[in-house]
């Protein structure tokens, strides 16, 4: 409480005429528990006194920043509370400059609080009118602040807010430190003012600038049109003046993965060395879906298992924000007909070894699978001759499928039972087998849970407990896993995992 204890406000100087407003802020220097500090902290918030809320919300973000050193923040409860208080707060006229604080505090107070928690589109006229006022100080600083929380995610964003964060960062009598904020701000927002802002910004003579922009012109989709700036850009740039935004134009610029396994493998032709190539780093929106076409449909064992890779891979082909929605049917397609086809030979693949051609397709249907691949994925499970890679990924493709799934599919649930009771498979795979069963419902999924819970193999009866403390599980099972929890050794010999039991039967 510490932390707490020592702090006084952000914005203002906390001298009480109210003797009970008063109490209440000298309790916050002498409070020791968490229910003394929500007392006074709760007078503060809830009073009509314009000081004593911006000290209350003051104190709330100072608490919130309690989470880095792993404490709770003791005023979480009044989030919502908290948050409406500031709201009010911008409404209303700025509070005058005087002895006790600058001109405008309390909506720095609120805009501190809102920047850190939520900012939505609601928010949005409130920050206007602020930014309009073309402030200064902490005012400016938590308006853009409020401003990217409002703007982040944002598929319409407002155009006034736009263009009065574009003056931000375009005033060079500001410190440089808002003007980059303010581009900051406006990094992954779409629309085309947005990014006629961006690339404008790229023409500032300070390279701070430059980089804040350009870094934002290699995100998502405008990385392809500005491809060709941002290589000069990055060319024009020292060593010693580059940043932390600098390199992450460097990385956008450089080849992305070669593939997840398929490395050592090199594309069967010259046509798909230049298609994996242009894969890797496109230069263009249409090369980049021509280039995966002739991948994927190309026939060969290499070059689709690359291309179903580069699908999954959060740096592959979705790397630019590319839509994949048109790619999904033959993906699918594919994906299957491979499972259907004996696994590659490790030629194919020297780092993976046999069966790359599998792990690449299962990866694939762990994503876009249907309930009618619950054959085909249940299939590859039974596979007892399968790589232990291939039956890894078989697990993980069963339990991503029936967690997406609105139904869950018996067969699959079969098969990931046998596997739980196959004696002659690895501990590992069957302890993965019944955390695949986790959160799914049904009577089928929780029989299997409730076996391996009963299950004379130590691993296996754990996982089975920690299933059934699932949410919609716990309240039925509580006896049962506590139960067996007080079974297991403790100490040095308590059994791995077994700790997440023991919390879920405290929660």
């Amino acid at each position: 409480m510490t932390f707490l204890q020592e702090f006084q406000s952000w914005y203002w100087d906390c001298d009480f005429d109210d003797a009970e407003l008063e109490a209440a802020y000298d309790a916050t220097g002498t409070a020791t528990t968490a229910e003394e500090f929500r007392r006074a902290f709760l007078v503060l918030l809830r009073s009509e006194d314009t000081v004593a809320r911006g000290i209350a919300l003051d104190f709330f973000d100072r608490a919130h920043a309690t989470n880095r050193f792993g404490e709770d923040n003791p005023f979480e409860p009044y989030r919502e509370e908290v948050v409406a208080t500031a709201r009010a707060m911008l409404r209303r006229p700025p509070r005058p400059g005087d002895d006790v604080a600058f001109e405008g505090a309390d909506h720095a107070s609120a805009l501190l609080v809102l920047g850190k928690n939520g900012a939505g589109p609601e928010d949005a006229e409130s920050v206007i009118a602020v930014l309009r006022r073309r402030p200064d100080g902490a005012l400016r600083e938590n308006a853009l602040s409020a401003a990217d929380s409002i703007l982040s995610g944002s598929e319409a964003p407002d155009p006034r807010l736009v263009a009065l964060i574009g003056e931000v960062a375009f005033d060079r009598s500001l410190d440089i430190r808002d003007r980059l904020r303010a581009l900051g701000a406006l990094r992954e927002v779409p629309g085309d003012e947005v990014t006629a802002l961006l690339v404008r910004a790229t023409g500032e003579d300070d390279h701070r600038v430059q980089q804040e922009a350009a870094w934002g012109l290699s995100i998502g989709r405008r990385f392809y049109a500005h491809r060709a700036l941002l290589e000069r850009l990055d060319a024009s740039w020292p060593d010693d003046e580059r940043r932390y935004e600098a390199n992450e134009v460097r990385r956008a610029l450089a080849p992305g993965p070669h593939s997840t396994y398929w490395q050592g493998a090199t594309p069967e032709s010259p046509q798909l060395l230049e298609a994996h190539q242009e894969m890797r780093a496109p230069v263009s929106e249409r090369a980049h879906r021509r280039a995966y076409r002739a991948m994927l449909h190309s026939g060969r064992i290499a070059a689709v298992g690359i291309a179903l890779d580069h699908f999954c891979d959060s740096d592959g082909l979705t790397r630019f924000d590319l839509d994949t929605e048109a790619f999904i049917p033959a993906l699918r397609t594919l994906a299957r007909h491979v499972l259907t086809q004996p696994p590659s030979s490790a030629r194919l693949s020297p780092r993976t070894g046999e069966g790359a051609n599998h792990a690449s397709a299962l990866d694939a249907l762990a994503r876009i699978a249907e309930p009618e691949d619950a054959a085909l994925l249940a299939t590859a499970l039974r596979r007892r001759d399968a790589t232990p890679l291939i039956r890894e990924r078989a697990i993980h493709a069963a339990q991503d499928c029936l967690g997406r799934w609105d139904e869950p599919a018996d067969r699959l649930v079969a098969a990931l039972e046998e596997l739980i009771f196959d004696s002659s498979a690895t501990i590992e795979d069957r302890t993965h087998a019944v955390v695949a069963l986790f959160d799914v419902p049904g009577p089928k999924a929780t029989a299997v849970l409730l076996r391996a819970a009963h299950s004379s193999v130590l691993p296996i009866q754990v996982e089975g407990a920690l299933g059934l403390t699932c949410d919609h599980l716990i309240d039925q099972h509580r006896d049962l896993v506590r139960g067996l929890a007080e079974s297991w050794p403790d100490g040095d010999d308590e059994p791995d995992r077994a700790w997440l039991v023991l919390d879920a039967l405290e929660d």
